[in-house]
């Protein structure tokens, strides 16, 4: 197959536009026809089973259902993500955390102390960042539960060709040995 390369009226106009000019062109007519960049991924979100909860007991006493002061528990994380539009090497993350506690009808502790943390960590379970949050939530006055979203705002500085796909947002309440413990004995692992 051989291309014929003689121009007719419109080719010969057309061989005298500068390139830029086309281009320019081309590129608003895409613009104009909802052409955009490939979006890309936004990490994922991820509680750790095992720090999904936390369980405080009455201090000094051995741990039992006749002395659970409050039980924190993290619900729900959803993110959302968005990148820098010039380098597409800044990402920045919204994640909302749903964190609730329940105490039970006989206790009489005002609030539930806590602390919960988030990671960002690669895909082979490299933590790369990590940071705690403390949290307070009181009940109210004759409620047992209570709950909030916290919204945490994370940079993440980015090197092609990474993007959000590459990492993940993990979540839990930061345990001692001992609240691990319970947890893992309570989750069957």
């Amino acid at each position: 197959m051989s291309i014929d390369r003689r121009l007719d009226a419109a080719g010969a106009a057309r061989a005298l536009v500068p390139a830029a000019l086309r281009l320019a062109a081309v590129a608003a007519a895409l613009t104009l026809a909802g052409c955009s960049a490939p979006t890309l991924p936004c990490p994922a979100a991820k509680i750790l089973r095992e720090a999904a909860s936390v369980t405080s007991f009455a201090p000094g006493q051995p741990p039992g259902p006749q002395t659970v002061r409050y039980v924190g528990s993290i619900n729900d994380a959803k993110l959302s993500c968005s990148y820098d539009p010039t380098t597409q090497e800044k990402l920045t993350v919204l994640l909302g955390v749903q964190i609730s506690a329940e105490r039970p009808p006989a206790s009489k502790v005002a609030a539930a102390e806590l602390r919960y943390f988030v990671a960002i960590v690669n895909l082979r379970g490299e933590v790369l960042a990590k940071r705690e949050f403390p949290l307070e939530l009181a009940f109210p006055s004759g409620g047992t539960t209570v709950s909030k979203v916290e919204e945490i705002h994370e940079f993440i500085p980015l090197k092609y060709p990474e993007n959000g796909g590459n990492l993940q947002i993990w979540t839990g309440f930061q345990l001692n040995d001992a609240e691990l413990q319970y947890n893992r004995s309570h989750l069957g692992g």
